[in-house]
């Protein structure tokens, strides 16, 4: 069975499992460090951080599915305030990817590409953390270079954040 990757609503059994599935994610990312992940995860991806998307027009959730599983997800954030400065006139951001199977990364980056082109966005750029080298692989084999990007407000996690971009 192949993988699609389509949006997803944002409705309780949801949140449970994309809050479970991040903290899991991000406390196995980051290793020797997985109480930094663990606080990464509650500050970005708890069950409030997510209903609050809810509301926000400007940031969807996509999710990987193998049939009628949920495998991963990502945020697509298409707000101008994420994403200004990048030197583009209507960028698109990805990030909070959670995953833990490159195909599914190629299925969620397929999926928010064709989104872009949909929307007439004219680059999609992505972060990822230096020691997520799975996450990075892979955004270079579908086309994304890596740029330096100044106005980087994330939170402080001591762990530092690559940034790509391809043209849409």
């Amino acid at each position: 069975m192949s993988k699609v990757a389509k949006f997803v609503v944002i409705i309780n059994d949801n949140v449970v499992w994309m809050e479970e599935k991040a903290l899991k994610f991000y406390s196995d990312l980051f290793g020797d460090a997985k109480e930094i992940g663990e606080k990464y995860a509650q500050e970005n991806l708890s069950s409030q951080k997510l209903f609050k998307i809810q509301n926000d027009f400007s940031v969807e959730m996509l999710m990987a599915y193998e049939g009628e599983n949920p495998l991963s997800f990502m945020k697509l954030n298409s707000s101008r305030l994420s994403n200004q400065n990048l030197g583009a006139n209507k960028p698109i951001g990805v990030d909070h990817i959670v995953y833990f199977n490159p195909d599914d990364l190629s299925a969620l980056f397929k999926r928010a590409e064709e989104v872009a082109l949909q929307r007439k966005h004219d680059l999609i750029w992505a972060k990822a953390f230096e020691i997520d080298t799975v996450l990075i692989e892979t955004l270079k084999s579908l086309g994304y270079e890596e740029f330096e990007y100044e106005n980087d407000s994330t939170r402080d996690t001591h762990q530092k954040q690559l940034y790509f971009k391809k043209s849409i």
